[in-house]
């Protein structure tokens, strides 16, 4: 995903040049076969892997590249085999599929398919081509009155509900959410929307702690407040059934063990650098019988419901985007990410 194109004269695309280095290029409008379709991209969104890339690479996108894996648009074209869709439907599209075959599918963990099906060319770009397998897994037709900016907010809403199901949550209990960026944020919403009787997010960060509690969030800035404390004071004592950390730093997977309840989950949902030591106290594990697990990717199941929440308005996935850029503007709006000066960037093509 993310790596061919064809240098010509028919599309603009943002090409990743490597670490820190993208440029506007005239490529090829990728042609389909008679079981794909093409898309025109409409919106597609910076997620922390795009900025991550840009800053220091990364193993599977080796440049020159086109970045981008959340996006939605218009059916351009459909091959000659396609029954299910035609030209101008509105649909966001999942940028991989499981195969449902393989040992890892029939035990229903999807998200860790050993044969997954992708799109062959990332979104930072205004048409991508999509293969049959993603036709029948991983698309989906946007409801009406559903903007192309939340669209592309399904992948990394579906990100955050396979996060959720992780965290084991029961009705009505507490979760504690570490750090309140762009994921941070939507777990906090699908929290609150599938039943948590608390979510309380932890953030340096003024305007997203401003953020956390504008969506319905308790929001903590640790400098200011114990939050072990604040734990106690909103749970009776009992600190919280599940801790979502949702920042990449070793420091704070530590920290999360003390405010997690027996019997509880801690997920490490951010993920950390390949070298990254992590202490764990084995007292917590064996006797508290707290749960560390890891939560990465989505399933094509998790993927439309995210698009049915924000369809029946239990989610507004879009009130986190602050910033929207034209295709010709990604390296800016990646910036704008890597500096802390944007919570959630949209690149729109508006042709």
């Amino acid at each position: 995903m993310g790596i061919r194109f064809e240098r010509g004269f028919e599309m603009k695309a943002a090409i990743y040049q490597g670490p820190k280095q993208m440029t506007i290029e005239e490529i090829k409008r990728p042609s389909i076969g008679p079981d794909q379709i093409l898309v025109q991209v409409k919106a597609s969104g910076v997620c922390g892997t795009d900025v991550k890339t840009y800053i220091r690479g990364h193993r599977f996108f080796e440049p020159p590249c086109i970045l981008g894996h959340e996006f939605a648009g218009v059916v351009a074209e459909v091959g000659s085999e396609v029954t299910d869709y035609s030209p101008g439907d509105r649909v966001a599209v999942a940028p991989y599929v499981p195969c449902g075959f393989c040992h890892m599918c029939q035990a229903g963990h999807f998200e860790l398919c050993y044969d997954k099906s992708g799109v062959e060319s990332g979104a930072f770009t205004e048409y991508i081509a999509i293969p049959k397998e993603v036709i029948e897994r991983g698309t989906v037709r946007l409801p009406t009155g559903m903007s192309f900016s939340a669209g592309a907010m399904a992948e990394p809403l579906a990100c955050v509900l396979n996060g959720i199901e992780d965290c084991r949550l029961e009705l009505g209990d507490t979760l504690l959410i570490m750090g309140a960026g762009p994921m941070g944020l939507l777990s906090a919403q699908a929290a609150l929307a599938q039943g948590a009787g608390k979510v309380i997010i932890s953030e340096f960060n003024q305007e997203r702690l401003a953020k956390a509690a504008e969506i319905g969030a308790i929001a903590v800035d640790p400098r200011k407040e114990d939050l072990k404390e604040v734990l106690k004071r909103e749970t009776g004592g009992k600190l919280a059934q599940a801790v979502m950390v949702c920042v990449g730093f070793a420091e704070a997977v530590e920290e999360a063990q003390q405010y997690v309840a027996p019997g509880g989950v801690i997920n490490m949902f951010g993920g950390l650098p390949k070298d990254s030591k992590v202490t764990i106290d084995p007292g917590l594990i064996h006797y508290q019988q707290v749960s560390l697990v890891g939560s990465f990717g989505f399933t094509h199941i998790q993927y439309r419901r995210a698009v049915e929440l924000m369809a029946n308005k239990r989610i507004d996935a879009e009130r986190i985007i602050t910033h929207t850029l034209p295709l010709e503007e990604a390296e800016k709006g990646i910036n704008l990410s890597v500096e802390q000066k944007a919570l959630k960037v949209m690149l729109v093509n508006e042709g």
